[in-house]
């Protein structure tokens, strides 16, 4: 019985992990947008894609925003997800994203459970910088160590052994 909760261990966790992959590969070309003014009768795509070009000095066309919609949310205006067409027109961007005038912020659309092992990973005090990029989430310690971190890994065993 030992060794059938151990696999079974093993295999909840790979579809777990596996899960999780799928879930943030699905969202490779969203962007979270924080502060989005919102007005009455307000096309987002419109509002959005004249934004980009205004603060951004970014032409987007039409057909680069697939989709765009308000997330529910307490507070106002609530965030929005954008889902753009492809990688390279979500990297261009959230290259210049620092330039954004006011309030409005550009933001990695990460799944929850990336976004828990980001918190735990910044309450450990064992990095200096922890991030989302390409799927992964990496960690910098002090000592300057650059590590892809996983949801199950042992982040102590990993910093000691330096990969």
């Amino acid at each position: 019985m030992k060794t059938d909760l151990v696999e079974t261990v093993k295999v909840a966790k790979q579809s777990n992990i596996s899960s999780n992959y799928n879930e943030q590969y699905s969202r490779k070309n969203n962007i979270k947008v924080f502060n989005f003014p919102r007005r009455e009768k307000q096309n987002l795509r419109q509002d959005f894609i004249n934004m980009v070009k205004t603060d951004l000095k970014i032409t987007l066309e039409e057909r680069d925003v697939v989709a765009i919609h308000r997330l529910p949310a307490e507070h106002e205006p609530s965030p929005m997800i954008v889902r753009l067409y492809n990688s390279d027109t979500k990297r261009k961007v959230m290259r210049v994203r620092k330039e954004l005038s006011g309030k409005v912020k550009f933001v990695d659309d990460v799944s929850q459970r990336n976004m828990e092992l980001i918190h735990r990973l910044e309450k450990s005090q064992r990095f200096d910088q922890v991030w989302y990029f390409n799927c992964g989430v990496y960690g910098r310690t002090p000592s300057g160590l650059q590590l892809k971190i996983g949801m199950y890994d042992d982040i102590n065993f990993r910093i000691r052994q330096g990969y």
